[in-house]
């Protein structure tokens, strides 16, 4: 899709670009006989002649790459720089994409060499055997495209409509089947929703995130495929340091809040899962064998404890793929007679058996009951299920709002709807004129989280296969925005109420999957797009997407384009299963297992379950680019995105200071704050002013993970960039 200006460029001054290999100094200038006009020996000063059309030089010398101060973790102010900028979650992933970028590489370029590093430091958030979506602007053409590289459900689902079910090869008497779990029919219950199916192998999905790169690789990568391993690759191999962040994930020294915002006491084991109910959690990450073998203190014999911080990890079995991926391209992992593809598969069947699924007896909120089992559940999943993977290109999600119009994910990613829909409701309930993170503010911002995701639950899956577009764009018209606008008053929502068919909602019609190119019209396209699949344009419980969980980059290189994307292998550590060195997905535990929304969003064969994720980009009324940020963080991340887009552009933050200010969320119905913050005070003053109680409104565990970058421009007209890292993770801005 074409920005509405074209091309993003700097106003009032025209420019044009110089591009330069390395930083050269310079020196000389006039003799005095040269403005000697008077013969006395004497220089007549004299005034240029201003340049009509002034150059903005761009240097590419990795030399001039620079980390952002104080980080990770420390890091307070945005990084400045006017040539490129690259910030991720990881200080040595960002390092990575910044010598890619001052190169003379692209923001695709780019981000291939990050998510090679993330895969490696960050396996419990992202990698090779997850998924990612990719929002990305070509500076050239004005064009901002949304791409998707989400995990897919296998061909078989085993003939029932839920991952929750067993199908009738788990109660199969022919072997090895019939060392699974006795006494089950078909379709009856493996176990409860967040329960024991959720970390385990049947909960896999076919990953997308090498296909997707790929895709946008062909058309907009400028650096070679494989030359931008090569970093990953020494690090897996020598090995990266046991992070703080990654740590936390494992075990908690002191009190925190789990991947679902529950308490942890001192010194527990982070549970794998909890139910929705509170009252049963799942074994400690440590004690998946998987995890346990890499990441984990070998001489625990109670299997809790990780490998201590800074401890070094290696991963030459990561290492070994990455290098046929560099070799033989995203092709080689998705080959089905290849090296990596038959080993996962391998691993998610037959390595899962004998099956087990033990749920633990149901303890109390207060003392969940922990279970002392992992779930072993075969995958349905097949080589041929790689071979067939495609990534999509759907048409963006695009508001104005704020006087900026941003650009984000459509479905199924339900991220990018919340963000606008709440950035809607916030201009109508002229949130501007209120104290940021005030009591107001926060009623506001909470109430309008809560609307848009009692409506997305109803609204938002997989496109293919029901008329969500047509829907969501419904939800995001003005008529439709005013009457939700209209609900939010000086008294809190007893229960967030989802829109209906009277408020002008189409109802839900189910469609056969149509993956026909019809976007030709709205999406400029290349040569070099034959690879890429163009999707159709057509159209709870607590928790039910987990928290805390995810990566996210922020890249815009030499050239001025821009990439913003979110990656995921789902919740921490995924299935907790790894195969070639890779962590895989857990990403079909998103289906939803119970009647809400169900329709738009059951168990289907092919089918990508929705997710939280929304990578945006931001221009302003003349078309420049102004911000290119995500998060990661689970079903809260379109309120971090809102955040901060808030922070920075309508209160005037420092990016930075906008991506470290305190959390709020209301996708769960209810208005969450951020435990151990100044916001947690305010649960009070939302009770007694506008009428919360405590079931609706709480402090409670939101560890966001927000990557982006700000841009202003000079007297010129030239960008200037600063990036920023949140600083409740392992991550960085670095550029220059």
């Amino acid at each position: 899709m074409t920005h509405p200006l074209r091309h993003a460029t700097a106003r009032p001054a025209l420019w044009s670009l110089s591009l330069v290999l390395a930083l050269a100094a310079c020196g000389g200038g006039s003799s005095p006989s040269d403005n000697d006009t008077a013969g006395d020996g004497e220089t007549t000063p004299t005034v240029p002649t201003p340049d009509p059309t002034p150059t903005r030089t761009v240097t590419f010398d990795p030399a001039r790459c620079e980390p952002q101060s104080g980080a990770p973790y420390g890091q307070t102010v945005g990084l400045k720089g006017s040539n490129l900028m690259v910030t991720s979650a990881d200080v040595n992933a960002s390092a990575a994409g910044c010598k890619v970028l001052a190169q003379g590489g692209t923001a695709i370029d780019a981000a291939i060499a990050v998510q090679a590093v993330l895969g490696v430091t960050e396996p419990f958030g992202s990698g090779l055997g997850g998924g990612s979506v990719i929002t990305y602007y070509d500076a050239a053409s004005g064009a901002v495209r949304t791409f998707d590289g989400l995990s897919s459900a296998p061909a078989e689902v085993g003939g029932v409509d839920t991952i929750y079910k067993a199908t009738a090869q788990d109660v199969s008497s022919v072997a090895p089947y019939n060392l699974c779990k006795s006494g089950l029919s078909a379709g009856a219950s493996i176990s409860a929703q967040q329960g024991n199916t959720n970390i385990s192998a049947r909960a896999a999905g076919v990953p997308g995130t090498l296909a997707v790169l790929d895709s946008v690789h062909r058309i907009y990568g400028k650096t070679a495929w494989n030359a931008l391993w090569g970093d990953a690759i020494d690090l897996a191999n020598k090995g990266f340091p046991m992070s703080p962040y990654m740590y936390t994930t494992l075990y908690a020294e002191a009190s925190e809040y789990d991947d679902d915002g529950n308490p942890v006491a001192a010194g527990s084991a982070v549970s794998a899962w909890v139910n929705s109910a509170g009252t049963a959690k799942g074994a400690a990450r440590c004690k998946y064998p998987d995890i346990n073998a890499r990441y984990c203190e070998p001489t625990d014999a109670s299997k809790q404890k990780p490998l201590a911080i800074g401890t070094l990890i290696r991963n030459p079995e990561l290492a070994a793929s990455m290098e046929i991926v560099r070799d033989g391209g995203a092709q080689a992992f998705y080959d089905p007679a290849g090296a990596i593809a038959p080993a996962i598969v391998a691993k998610l069947t037959s390595g899962q058996l004998p099956c087990t699924s033990i749920l633990p007896s149901s303890g109390t909120t207060a003392a969940p009951a922990i279970a002392g089992t992992i779930a072993r559940i075969p995958s349905l999943m097949t080589a041929a299920d790689f071979a067939a993977y495609k990534a999509v290109e759907r048409k963006p999600l695009v508001g104005t709002h704020f006087g900026m119009t941003i650009y984000t994910q459509p479905a199924p990613s339900f991220g990018g709807l919340v963000t606008l829909y709440n950035l809607g409701l916030m201009e109508r309930k002229q949130l501007a004129g209120m104290p940021f993170n005030g009591t107001d503010y926060l009623h506001l911002v909470t109430e309008g989280s809560r609307l848009a995701n009692a409506d997305r639950r109803n609204i938002v899956g997989d496109p293919a296969y029901s008329n969500v577009n047509a829907r969501v764009a419904t939800l995001l018209s003005p008529a439709y925005l005013d009457a939700r606008a209209a609900l939010i008053t000086d008294t809190a929502l007893a229960t967030a109420p989802a829109g209906t068919t009277a408020d002008g909602i189409a109802a839900f019609v189910a469609t056969s999957p149509a993956h026909d190119d019809t976007l030709a019209s709205a999406v400029r396209k290349t040569s070099r797009t034959s690879a890429m699949q163009l999707a159709s344009a057509g159209q709870a419980a607590a928790h039910d997407e987990d928290w805390n969980t995810t990566s996210n980059l922020a890249i815009v290189d030499g050239y001025g384009n821009a990439i913003s994307m979110t990656t995921t292998i789902n919740t921490h550590w995924g299935s907790h299963i790894e195969a070639a060195g890779i962590l895989i997905n857990n990403a079909m535990s998103n289906f939803s297992a119970s009647t809400l929304g169900f329709d738009v969003n059951g168990y289907q064969a092919n089918k990508r379950p929705r997710s939280s994720i929304s990578p945006a980009i931001a221009f302003d009324a003349e078309g420049r680019l102004q911000m290119v940020w995500g998060s990661a963080g689970g079903g809260p991340i379109p309120d971090y995105i809102v955040k901060t887009f808030l922070g920075h552009t309508v209160y005037g933050m420092d990016i930075q200071e906008a991506v470290n200010a305190d959390n709020f969320t209301g996708q769960n119905g209810t208005a969450q704050l951020e435990a151990g913050k100044p916001i947690a005070d305010q649960v009070g003053n939302l009770v007694s002013k506008y009428g919360n109680t405590a079931a609706n409104a709480e402090a409670t565990g939101l560890k966001s993970g927000i990557s982006g970058i700000a841009v202003s421009y000079d007297t010129n007209g030239f960008p200037v960039y600063s990036g920023a890292a949140d600083s409740r993770r392992n991550g960085a801005a670095n550029g220059y």
